[in-house]
C-alpha cells in the first residue's frame, strides 16, 4: 500500500460536477473506432504505446483498504456489495475477499450464493462500482498511476465482445470487427513464430494486437470504462469523481456486519 497523503474538505460540488458532464451511466452507447482515441481492454496482458491495460476488476496485483479491510481485487470488493443488505451475509463476504482468484470469487462464490444476493442490486451496482474502483484509486499508487499514464483524450473502453454473460454489455462494450482483424493477426504471428517461447509470443500478441485499435464501432453501456474515466478525471483535476452517496446510504450497505455511512468519504488523494 502507498503512502499517501489524505485530506478533508467537500470537493465534491456544482462546480466540479461539470468535469463530468459528458459521461452518463447506464446509457448504451456507439463508440466510431476509426474516428476516436479508443483504448479497450479485456485481459490483464493486454498492452497499447507500452503501457499495460491491467485495468479490469479480476487483475491482481492492486491491493487496497475499504472501510479497514483489504481486498486484493475490487471484483472483491464489489461482489460483497451484492450481498450486503443485512449484517447476516458476514460469511459469504469474508469468503469472497479471502478468495486470491477472482475470477474463482465470481464464479464459484457468488454462484453459489445466488439466492442470496440483494433484490435492489440493480439500483446500487453502478454508484457502489464508482466508488470501490475510486476507493482503489486513493489506496493504491500504482493502479493510480496507470490510469494517470493514459492519455486524456483516450475512450477508455471495456472490451466485452468475447463475453457472452448476462452483464456483458452492462459493464463493456463488444466489437466484433476488431475482434475478427486481431484474430486473424494472432493467427499470423504464430504462423510466422513457430518456434518462439509462449511467454514471447503471447507477449508479441498483445503488443501487436493491441496496436489495432481503429477499426469497427463499439457498442454497450460501457460503465466500467466510464468509470475508470470518471476516476482519471478526478484524480487529474483533484477531485471526488460524482459518487451518489445518499443513494448509497438509503440502500443500507453493511460490510461485514457493519452498516456503511459513507461519512467523511471526501477523501482525496494530494
Amino acid at each position: 500500500m502507498d503512502d499517501r497523503n489524505i485530506t478533508g474538505g467537500n470537493r465534491h460540488n456544482s462546480c466540479n460536477q461539470s468535469l463530468f458532464n459528458d459521461i452518463m451511466l447506464g446509457r448504451t452507447e456507439m463508440y466510431d473506432a476509426s474516428k476516436l482515441s479508443c483504448w479497450p481492454f479485456c485481459r490483464a496482458t493486454d498492452v497499447r504505446d507500452g503501457i499495460p491495460l491491467s485495468l479490469g476488476n479480476l487483475c491482481k496485483g492492486y491491493p487496497f483498504a475499504l472501510n479497514g479491510h483489504i481486498f486484493l481485487t475490487s471484483e472483491a470488493a464489489y461482489l460483497c456489495g451484492e450481498f450486503s443488505d443485512s449484517s447476516s451475509k458476514q460469511s459469504i463476504q469474508y469468503s469472497l475477499m479471502e478468495e486470491p482468484n477472482a475470477f474463482l470469487a465470481k464464479k464459484v462464490i457468488k454462484r453459489k450464493n445466488l439466492k442470496y444476493v440483494r433484490q435492489d442490486w440493480e439500483e446500487i451496482r453502478l454508484q457502489w462500482m464508482l466508488y470501490v474502483v475510486w476507493q482503489k484509486c486513493i489506496g493504491n499508487s500504482n493502479f493510480r498511476n496507470l490510469l494517470l499514464s493514459i492519455p486524456n483524450d483516450v475512450v477508455i473502453i471495456e472490451d466485452s465482445t468475447a463475453n457472452h454473460g448476462a452483464t456483458s454489455s452492462v459493464w463493456g462494450a463488444k466489437n466484433k470487427e476488431l475482434r475478427n482483424v486481431r484474430r486473424a493477426l494472432k493467427k499470423e504471428l504464430i504462423a510466422h513464430n513457430p518456434t518462439m517461447k509462449k511467454k514471447d509470443l503471447n507477449k508479441l500478441i498483445s503488443e501487436q494486437c493491441g496496436k489495432i485499435t481503429d477499426v469497427g464501432n463499439f457498442v454497450g453501456e460501457n460503465n466500467m470504462g466510464k468509470i475508470l474515466k470518471m476516476c482519471q478525471i478526478a484524480l487529474r483535476n483533484n477531485v471526488i469523481p460524482p459518487i451518489d452517496y445518499d443513494l448509497l446510504r438509503k440502500k443500507k450497505i453493511y460490510l461485514f456486519g457493519e452498516l456503511l455511512t459513507f461519512n467523511g468519504e471526501d477523501r482525496l488523494w494530494e
